[in-house]
């Protein structure tokens, strides 16, 4: 007697597994939003840990979820302590603008898909997020909101970052530098700067080069210039 085949179930044609999240996300994005906030209001702790989460008001054991946010973004390192990133954000005055490159650096694919991404409406911008992550669909949400939590609280037009050169690239980058403030009439312009300045140079020969640079962008000198 011929033996009967078991039948194949039916795939489910264009059904993907879901891959790996690649953006940082906490599933407390009120609780990061609500702890940006109070960075620049508290005093610099020496490590964000357990207690002094509780006495902050974090005192739900997923508001710890926020900390893994904050290394990826650079404002604690591995053992949890503030960086050197996190005493600028706490400055009230353009503390929110060091944020800017971090951010941009970690969602890299969102601000090339688009120049402004977390203007963007929500419908978008979950789509980006489908494109460019994974995960599943709670944990998109989670990555989403995370995103705009980090964005809330930074502060990305506007700038005029110098970032200094470094001992492999010596290479200098001028973002965002508003025209209007210039002799420029109208509406306002932004042009971004990649200065790649030369290798062996003192400090005093690069502010030079970017003093320069200034006076012909702002069409006027500034303090301490030179002329031959």
């Amino acid at each position: 007697m011929a033996t009967r085949k078991k039948a194949k179930a039916p795939s489910k044609k264009g059904a993907q597994p879901h891959t790996e999240p690649l953006f940082p996300y906490t599933n407390k994005p009120g609780s990061l939003r609500k702890f940006l906030q109070l960075v620049p209001q508290k005093p610099k702790p020496q490590k964000i840990e357990k207690t002094l989460m509780q006495s902050w008001g974090f005192k739900d054991t997923n508001d710890m979820s926020i900390i893994r946010v904050l290394r990826s973004i650079g404002l604690l390192n591995s053992t949890n302590e503030p960086t050197d990133l996190y005493t600028a954000f706490m400055n009230l005055n353009g503390g929110a603008a060091a944020l800017a490159k971090p951010v941009r650096d970690i969602y890299a694919p969102l601000f090339t898909a688009s120049h402004t991404p977390y203007k963007e409406s929500a419908e978008t911008l979950r789509n980006l997020f489908n494109i460019h992550s994974g995960g599943s669909p709670a944990t998109l949400d989670f990555q989403v909101q995370t995103f705009k939590a980090l964005a809330e609280s930074t502060t990305f037009e506007g700038l005029a970052a110098v970032v200094a050169p470094s001992d492999t690239t010596a290479a200098a980058t001028i973002a965002t530098v508003d025209l209007s403030s210039g002799r420029q009439h109208g509406p306002s312009v932004h042009i971004d700067l990649h200065i790649h300045l030369p290798e062996n140079k003192s400090r005093r020969d690069y502010e030079a080069i970017i003093e320069d640079i200034g006076r012909y962008i702002y069409g006027r000198q500034s303090e301490g210039s030179y002329d031959e």
